[in-house]
């Protein structure tokens, strides 16, 4: 066991010497620098809004937005870092010095998963808090259901740190980081093929939409994004839950449960072909 957190101390100092928190404090004053940009709010008079409901609707939906912009900053981040975490070690004759050390490489592994996790929770606690911080200066209030939403975001960097690991195992850091945007454009498009199923009343768009959100669940942690959410934010491309108040798909516990074995089913498929790999 103390092998493991060694090895993840040594993931975070390595990726501090890289400069990864350049990175992280960049993506934070961007988001510092959109909550400052003075914004005028226009109530909608033909709905008959009011100008506190227009600004609490914007703050909504600077939420949705702004977790938008952290599950995208957080994953490109995660497959950044996830990528060479085996395979470039591996060709730099790293790994080969530590493993015959009294370390094993299931701890290896995990060690570096771990320092990789624990750096970009750090990385979206900060930008979460930046996120609140500027919806309170727009709108004056605060909703702590945006916390729900932000934590439902950090599935997304812990799947791609999982997953671009589980590829890096046995790929190069190229084609590991090119694997994993190849599922994420694959999972973009099942929420697109479940719409275009509801409007032409079709049931094959319909089949084949349910199994792209089984391959990669990028669909299913988005629901829960928005369950997070709450009556905190508002996903304004989902017309039927501007005009219902109800989200198109609900986000299901089986739906959590599918992704938490997922994310375990990854992260043990990468280990053991780290375990039986050549060093």
């Amino acid at each position: 066991m103390m092998g493991l957190f060694t090895i993840a101390g040594l993931t975070i100092r390595e990726a501090m010497r890289k400069k990864v928190f350049v990175a992280s404090a960049l993506i934070a004053a961007i988001l510092f620098g959109i909550a400052l940009i003075p914004v005028h709010v226009h109530p909608n008079v033909f709905n008959g809004e009011t100008e506190a409901q227009a600004v609490d609707n914007m703050g909504k939906a600077m939420a949705w937005f702004g977790c938008g912009m952290i599950k995208f900053f957080s994953s490109v981040l995660a497959v950044t870092l996830a990528a060479g975490s085996i395979s470039a070690e591996v060709e730099k004759g790293v790994l080969s010095v530590v493993v015959p050390k009294p370390i094993s490489r299931l701890s290896i592994y995990l060690g570096k998963w771990l320092g990789l996790v624990t750096m970009l929770a750090g990385s979206v606690a900060v930008w979460g808090c930046v996120l609140a911080f500027g919806v309170w200066h727009r709108t004056g209030t605060f909703h702590p259901h945006i916390f729900l939403g932000i934590l439902a975001t950090f599935l997304f960097p812990l799947l791609f740190v999982t997953l671009t690991m589980a590829f890096s195992s046995f790929a190069s850091f190229a084609l590991s980081a090119g694997l994993s945007l190849i599922a994420a454009g694959v999972a973009l498009a099942e929420d697109l093929l479940n719409t275009l199923a509801r409007m032409f009343d079709s049931s094959v768009l319909e089949t084949v939409g349910k199994v792209v959100g089984y391959i990669v669940p990028l669909g299913k942690m988005n629901h829960w994004i928005t369950r997070g959410l709450g009556d905190a934010g508002r996903d304004v491309f989902d017309f039927r839950a501007l005009m219902t108040g109800k989200p198109s798909v609900e986000a299901t516990t089986a739906d959590m449960v599918y992704i938490v074995c997922y994310i375990i089913g990854a992260a043990a498929i990468g280990a053991f072909v780290f375990y039986k790999r050549d060093l």
